[in-house]
């Protein structure tokens, strides 16, 4: 088996999703908050109208605006160091079977790391535009199911791109014959196999097979229905 490092943490997207965090939240805070009214607005509606209100406090207002970011950037730091830990022992008990497989799962761990780094800063600085449209000036009804398409779009960037990195790592660390071809995209297509959910083998761990009718199901459902959905419900909302 290959001697594989452990792959480090991408330091330099969470910095910078940390900084822009921090210019935001200072811009909101010196500049906007002395003329935020006093209730101040803590919720809204899908048409971007204040359905909230508390007493006006910088405390309460700092806690507002940096909830989601704060969360966002906690999930990016634990992703990226369970993904960096997890880099280390991909030959060890329960790990890749093959030379080809944990070179395979390395890599796509590597692609993992990668990737997640600009798609969280690219989702959060969304966050943070969304909130300085909020604070600063009088939102459109169109504005947010404009953030929803563009967030599905980053995830289709995402995707894209982890599924480009997958095939090219596939062409030089090649799966058994057996295993060609059961591939598409990021998921699996073998009617033969009644698993509804498969180890990918390549580091991205399990996705679901549609060459069963209730893997198809899901995987229509979570990446087409409901994101489609949401679009819909949150334009409805925000026109009606």
């Amino acid at each position: 088996m290959p001697n594989l490092p452990k792959i480090p943490i991408e330091w330099k997207w969470i910095l910078a999703t940390v900084v822009s965090t921090v210019i935001v939240v200072l811009l909101l805070g010196v500049v906007y908050f002395p003329g935020i009214p006093d209730p101040m607005p803590v919720h809204w509606n899908a048409a971007g109208e204040a359905d909230a209100f508390q007493e006006k406090s910088l405390g309460g207002f700092l806690f507002n605006i940096l909830m989601g970011p704060v969360i966002l950037i906690l999930s990016m730091l634990g992703a990226e160091a369970m993904i960096s830990m997890q880099s280390a022992y991909i030959t060890g008990p329960g790990g890749a079977k093959t030379p080809n497989e944990a070179h395979r799962t390395w890599h796509g761990y590597k692609s993992c790391l990668k990737h997640l780094g600009w798609f969280m800063f690219a989702l959060n600085l969304c966050i943070m535009i969304l909130l300085l449209r909020t604070y600063t000036a009088n939102p459109g009804r169109w504005e947010l199911p404009f953030f929803l398409v563009v967030t599905f779009a980053l995830c289709g960037v995402l995707m894209f791109e982890m599924v480009k990195d997958q095939k090219t790592v596939e062409k030089k660390y090649p799966k058994a014959p057996g295993e060609k071809g059961k591939t598409w995209g990021i998921l699996y297509n073998d009617p033969e196999d009644k698993r509804i959910l498969v180890d990918t083998g390549s580091g991205t761990n399990f996705t679901f097979n549609i060459g069963q009718p209730a893997g198809k199901f899901w995987a229509v459902l979570l990446f087409i229905v409901i994101p489609l959905g949401l679009v819909v419900w949150v334009t409805i909302r925000a026109f009606s």
